[in-house]
């Protein structure tokens, strides 16, 4: 991940750098970890070794970056793994949504940024077997100062969120758009915090973390009601399984309506293969006006023509949970 990520600007780094860099005559210190001239309360380090210089240099500068690689969740709620319990309580029924969100290894924006500012300064080659040995040197002072300023901006934005939704917001889709908004901008505060742990070694305290976020928007999709229409009795389900994934009551009589709405084509047939194409449009109505609105493409195959409503009927059953939370998140 982080080769695909750096390898053009490591390469362009690693040349711009090479006249600059100094030889070593004897094995150096950094090679084993410490070195006098490199203080850890100055400096983040890290070597890279290979045949030649150029690669070494681009090991080195990849080993940097992987201090700031961060395993950390999706940025959506994927309702498509989550776990539905029901429990009731005084004669009401209580739903509870659990969600498993997958892990993704990456280095942010604001660490990528810092690692702009890496330097090759010391080469070696040893002796014996030719290989090339670089150190890749980041000031920590420039890089703490960026992480800092980035997550005291991200609480300042989420604050001013969260009482907009509180107290401002015209509509419950806005109210929840802004907490969504503001709980993906605590998603990068989170990867600033990791990497200012590991300059500095301290972090700072948040208001409003990702969790609890997770659970204002939870118990906002909670108290929302529908009523749903879709095209067909299939896609009706569909909308009705997904919205209930959600979180959110089916009432008939609700001031809101989820409607879907199958935009097909006509089938088309290619060689041995049947192919149907068109759009899932999801509505939220306040009455007769539409208050959000978004679609998703598709495009379904099949070797017969009877099997492309099974399959796409799978895909919606799988979709639907996701397609639902985004309408009702929309963004502003």
């Amino acid at each position: 991940m982080i080769n695909k990520l750096f390898s053009t600007s490591l390469i362009s780094a690693a040349a711009i750098l090479m006249s600059a860099c100094s030889s070593t005559p004897e094995r150096p210190t950094w090679l084993d970890g410490a070195d006098v001239n490199y203080p850890q309360n100055v400096y983040l380090t890290a070597s890279g070794q290979a045949k030649t210089n150029s690669v070494a240099d681009n090991r080195a500068l990849a080993n940097l970056a992987k201090i700031f690689e961060v395993s950390i969740a999706d940025e959506s709620i994927d309702f498509s793994e989550a776990n539905i319990s029901q429990s009731n309580v005084s004669g009401t029924t209580v739903r509870q949504v659990d969600n498993k969100q997958t892990l993704s290894r990456f280095v942010n924006t604001q660490a990528q940024q810092v690692l702009q500012g890496t330097s090759i300064v010391e080469r070696w080659q040893d002796p014996v077997t030719g290989q090339q040995s670089s150190l890749a040197v980041m000031k920590k002072a420039p890089a703490a100062a960026l992480f800092m300023q980035s997550i005291r901006a991200a609480d300042e934005q989420t604050s001013a969120a969260v009482k907009y939704a509180e107290q401002q917001a015209p509509n419950p889709l806005i109210a929840l758009s802004a907490l969504e908004s503001a709980r993906e901008r605590q998603i990068t505060r989170l990867n600033d915090n990791n990497n200012l742990r590991v300059v500095t070694g301290n972090d700072i305290n948040v208001e409003y973390s990702v969790e609890t976020l997770t659970q204002m928007i939870k118990s906002r999709l909670a108290a929302l009601s529908f009523a749903t229409a879709a095209t067909d009795e299939q896609a009706l389900l569909s909308l009705q399984s997904g919205a209930a994934e959600v979180g959110v009551q089916l009432k008939d009589d609700s001031q809101y309506k989820l409607v879907l709405t199958l935009d097909k084509g006509a089938v088309e047939q290619r060689q041995a293969w049947y192919w149907l194409q068109g759009n899932v449009v999801l509505n939220v109505m306040d009455g007769t006006k539409s208050i959000a609105n978004k679609r998703w493409p598709f495009k379904i195959s099949a070797q017969s023509e009877q099997l492309l409503e099974q399959r796409l009927a799978v895909k919606l059953n799988k979709a639907m949970p996701g397609y639902v939370y985004q309408v009702l998140t929309p963004k502003m």
